[in-house]
């Protein structure tokens, strides 16, 4: 027996040689996603995306290649060329993002039933929010309410009581009665604005009322000036409502109420209803000239 058998005896049977197989959590390490992947020569291989070829061997391996010069010379080049592309890329996201947020603005106007003039006005609003600020908004249903109510409503109310005190004005006037059968007398205002020198009209309160006769209706308007501290006798200029009695009764009545109170008054009825009178009574004569017209043929 030679030499060399011996001692192959002597040191016993040879172990197999363990080859590592690639994982694929081995994708998710920090150091490896961006360029990592499984090989399709097999499970004991693992690909590089960036130098486009197969490598043996297992994390060892991975790491070994990872911080070998060609790799990290062929990672460069891969960058460079890869900024222009996410650029365009970037660009073009833009672009599909603004054709949805106008589909989006549109669906809001169309689900709310809301002015398409009101999109000229919408646009620039947001426009005019800072991008810093817009993550920050927090103005749902609840929020709003409060806001309208507490800030906005008594700001503008405030504000055009104390162009009452200083301007001349006059007022409309309307009596209605709401679901609950709460009978409810809304004064709207017309008065200038000094500002933009425009004539407007401005709501000015909604009063519940008792029962709406002449002197109750009158009580109400004259309650509101006295406790806004609104020197109607010297400002208000005009009036103007429907022709119901109670509001343009020739004895009794608002008109008759405030023309003592403010004489020279200008008085006027609502042109609506005036119209909508005079086409009741042209549409009941037309029928009866057409009756008229049948019996004599």
């Amino acid at each position: 027996m030679s030499s060399s058998e011996d001692e192959c005896r002597l040191q016993g049977p040879r172990k197999k040689q363990y080859t590592p197989k690639y994982r694929k959590q081995w994708e998710s390490l920090a150091d490896f996603q961006k360029w990592l992947t499984g090989s399709k020569k097999g499970d004991i291989y693992f690909h590089c995306n960036i130098c486009y070829d197969d490598y043996l061997g297992g994390l060892t391996a991975v790491r070994k290649h990872g911080s070998c010069e060609k790799h990290k010379k062929n990672a460069l080049s891969v960058v460079n060329m890869c900024n222009p592309m996410s650029k365009l890329k970037s660009l073009k996201s833009l672009e599909d993002k603004t054709k949805d947020s106008e589909l989006r603005l549109s669906m809001f106007i169309v689900e709310h039933n809301i002015s398409l003039r009101t999109s000229d006005h919408l646009v620039q609003l947001i426009k005019s929010i800072p991008p810093e600020v817009k993550n920050n908004l927090t103005c749902n249903r609840t929020k709003a309410t409060a806001l309208i109510n507490n800030v906005i409503g008594k700001f503008s109310f405030e504000n055009l009581v104390s162009r009452m005190q200083n301007s001349y004005f006059s007022i409309l006037i309307d009596e209605s009665t709401d679901r609950s059968s709460i009978k409810h007398l809304a004064i709207v205002v017309r008065i200038m604005d000094k500002n933009q020198f425009l004539v407007r009209d401005e709501f000015a309160c909604l009063e519940s009322i008792s029962h709406a006769t002449a002197k109750n209706i009158f009580d109400v308007i004259i309650k509101f000036f006295n406790t806004n501290e609104i020197p109607y006798k010297d400002n208000l200029i005009g009036f103007a409502s429907d022709g119901a009695n109670a509001m343009f009764g020739c004895r009794h009545s608002v008109k008759t109420l405030l023309e003592e109170e403010v004489p020279g008054i200008f008085l006027m009825k609502c042109v609506c209803h005036s119209m909508a009178l005079c086409a009741s009574y042209a549409c009941y004569q037309t029928v009866h000239f057409l009756k008229q017209i049948l019996i004599l043929l």
